[in-house]
């Protein structure tokens, strides 16, 4: 299929499935540019997506792992991230940021229902369907609540909530910040 994407481990392709000629998203990781605690990350967020049903979190169908490349197989969002539609077409309208910030809170509530935090959430990670629904994508950072949560500092520093900031560990609050955060950038145009 046509590549949509390229990160430090591999390429994003827009594929067809033989067997119902659906479009998906097929994230292509080279294992040998993967270390083993690398590739524990990756099947964690596997595990979790396998999990995870809801209209606004992109779906995972499944993985194939060959000798060279793990191939995840996932939804595919034709109008790409927040953050492409915002370079393409610019600021966005306040109705239109509350129709996205709606869908990704719906989609928050049920993670954090399920006892997940995402951590990460920013534009790139906000995929929309040509239909104009956003979807939360990209869980590979994402942790489980609990006395044992993970308090290692992971995301993108700029939208970091301050309680992550201070290795206090991310909580529910610190993805509604992430969330503040995309608001100001995508209607007041902030850091953009």
């Amino acid at each position: 299929g046509d590549c949509i994407g390229k990160g430090a481990f591999g390429s994003v392709y827009r594929a067809l499935n033989l067997e119902n000629g659906e479009v998906v998203a097929i994230k292509q990781l080279k294992l040998n540019k993967i270390s083993k605690s690398e590739l524990d990350v990756i099947m964690t967020e596997i595990d979790l997506l396998k999990k995870l049903k809801h209209p606004n979190i992109v779906k995972y169908y499944g993985f194939i792992k060959t000798k060279d490349f793990l191939n995840i197989i996932l939804e595919y969002c034709e109008n790409g991230s927040l953050q492409t539609i915002y370079k393409r077409f610019g600021q966005f309208p306040e109705n239109l940021v509350a129709v996205y910030i709606s869908q990704v809170l719906d989609g928050l509530l049920y993670l954090h229902e399920q006892g997940v935090i995402h951590r990460d959430i920013k534009g790139p990670n906000i995929l929309t369907t040509k239909d104009g629904s956003a979807k939360l994508a990209d869980f590979g950072v994402a942790t489980c609540m609990g006395e044992n949560a993970d308090k290692s500092v992971v995301g993108s520093p700029y939208w970091m909530a301050p309680e992550v900031i201070e290795l206090n560990g991310a909580t529910t609050a610190s993805d509604i910040w992430y969330i503040y955060n995309i608001n100001d950038n995508y209607i007041f145009n902030l850091n953009n």
